[in-house]
């Protein structure tokens, strides 16, 4: 019978009082071993319920952490959706006791793998100033020495204050199965389940599996008749795919569903979320701003707070501001970023200049600017970039996302002359390339107002929203011809009234 047959879940459903912090214990405890540092402040403690189960887990994006699945059913299979009762997720802080480092969040969601020991739990709200961890791409060979991180029981103590890490050696193969040999007095006890297991590549540290299963020889509360110190992770390069496409924010997503939504200037000055359904249509609005929005503008494409959501940009009486999304569509007290003239306008692209930071399309004074964002906690942009010459007081612009499928965002600018609406396409410099037709009949009388909706029915094309003359709202689906980007075919997705906005993005 293979020696791991009987080898237990490191953290099936048990009381607190047996859950903790430790895969090794300070030199204090009798399991040696460093305590985590601050390299390892993607580690996350999640504690489920009040005091019913503890695990550790990987920040994999700002929103998401990634875990193994029997932290929240024993038999490996949570149902996915909201946690069935609150769990609590600490992230950047390697010391429980110092409040001041990383960030508490709740779950909202979990995505469980269909057939792993895995699931990626949503926070309420991204976590800013901790860079998530990298996961690897290539599978771990034989005998490769690995870094196990965890929040778990050491020898000597329940529910330690500190991360601890333990070297051991993996061996993998072609299932999702790691084997973990532990080198020296290393061990993976209570509590560290979905503890990350890591790989140094030069520089960096990569995620290559999780903890899953271990014989927990040595551990507090473990029979001394037990001896055994190996263990299983599962594996998480073959599903890498998996983990991006659920962790990767949707453009023009706001209120954290996966879905491209809305804002929209009323005017009576109010400020509105309209939530994206992920056909093109739009759900009830939500109210998101009180009023004073009376004849600012107004967009939102990209994080600008480092928390992995997407903020509203504006200028409100010449100050051009970020308001800090909570998380839900719902705003933050703003934060000033620069002044520019009241004739200004401005669309929020994406990130042009591939940065990592959204960057923001300007015009005034007849020409065209880019406004780089950058990369930090704190809201700002750089030294403007001038990319347009002339002729620019006379174009509307809006922002698809991605027109083209190349990995950079575009740009949609209406001619308020003659209703022409032109696409330039991103350039990897940061720019944009020459124009080419993307629709006409785009008057001002019949299609009053443009936005770009990213990929608002989810097909991977981009899309775009536009108000009509009658006061209804259309959808209009993305298309192509041999030239490249075009508009599609429209439905109306708005009966009425929609001649009561001011502006819509």
């Amino acid at each position: 019978m293979s020696p791991f047959k009987r080898r237990v879940r490191v953290s099936a459903a048990v009381a607190f009082t047996t859950v903790g912090l430790s895969l090794i214990g300070t030199p204090s405890q009798a399991l040696q071993g460093p305590v985590g540092t601050a390299n390892h402040n993607f580690a996350a403690r999640i504690l489920i319920g009040d005091s019913e189960r503890a695990c550790t887990g990987a920040l994999v994006s700002q929103r998401w952490v990634l875990t193994a699945a029997s932290c929240f059913a024993a038999n490996g299979r949570p149902a996915a959706g909201r946690p069935p009762v609150t769990t609590t997720v600490t992230v950047g802080r390697t010391d429980l006791t110092q409040p001041s480092a990383g960030a508490v969040r709740t779950a909202v969601e979990l995505v469980p793998h269909p057939d792993r020991d895995l699931v990626l739990v949503k926070l309420n709200t991204g976590v800013a100033g901790v860079q998530p961890v990298a996961v690897a791409a290539t599978p771990v060979g034989t005998d490769q020495s690995v870094t196990a991180a965890g929040f778990g029981r050491t020898k000597t103590a329940w529910v330690p204050d500190v991360l601890h890490t333990g070297t051991f050696t993996a061996t993998g193969n072609s299932t999702a199965d790691v084997a973990l040999a532990p080198a020296g007095d290393a061990v993976i006890c209570q509590g560290d389940a979905g503890g990350p297991v890591l790989r140094a590549n030069g520089q960096t540290q990569e995620l290559v599996a999780v903890a899953s299963r271990s014989w927990q020889g040595g551990c507090l509360g473990t029979p001394a008749t037990e001896t055994r110190t190996g263990a299983i992770a599962t594996r998480v390069d073959d599903v890498r795919a998996w983990i991006t496409s659920n962790v990767t924010p949707v453009p023009g997503d706001m209120n954290g569903d996966n879905k491209p939504d809305m804002v929209a200037v009323v005017n009576d000055g109010k400020l509105r979320l309209y939530p994206g359904t992920g056909n093109g249509g739009l759900s009830a609005p939500v109210q998101i701003g009180t009023g004073g929005w009376s004849g600012a503008q107004v967009t939102h494409r990209g994080d600008w707070t480092g928390d992995g959501i997407e903020d509203i940009v504006a200028i409100v009486g010449g100050e051009l501001r970020v308001y800090p999304n909570l998380g839900d569509g719902t705003l933050a007290a703003p934060v000033k970023i620069g002044t520019l003239p009241t004739s200004a306008r401005i669309v929020g692209v994406g990130d042009t200049t591939r940065d990592g930071q959204p960057d923001l399309a300007v015009t005034y004074d007849d020409k065209l600017w880019i406004y780089p964002g950058i990369v930090g906690t704190t809201p700002k942009h750089g030294t403007p970039i001038q990319i347009g010459t002339s002729g620019w007081n006379v174009m509307t612009l809006t922002a698809p996302g991605d027109a083209n499928n190349d990995g950079r965002p575009d740009l949609l600018a209406r001619d308020t002359r003659d209703g022409i609406l032109y696409v330039y396409l991103g350039q990897p410099n940061g720019s944009f390339g020459d124009r080419t037709e993307f629709g006409r009949a785009y008057t001002t009388a019949s299609r009053p107002l443009i936005a770009g909706a990213a990929d608002a029915n989810r097909d991977g094309v981009a899309d775009m929203w536009a108000t009509a003359g009658d006061g209804t709202l259309k959808f209009y689906k993305g298309g192509a011809d041999i030239h490249g980007p075009i508009d599609g075919p429209s439905i109306q997705v708005g009966a009425s009234s929609w001649d009561t906005i001011q502006s819509i993005s």
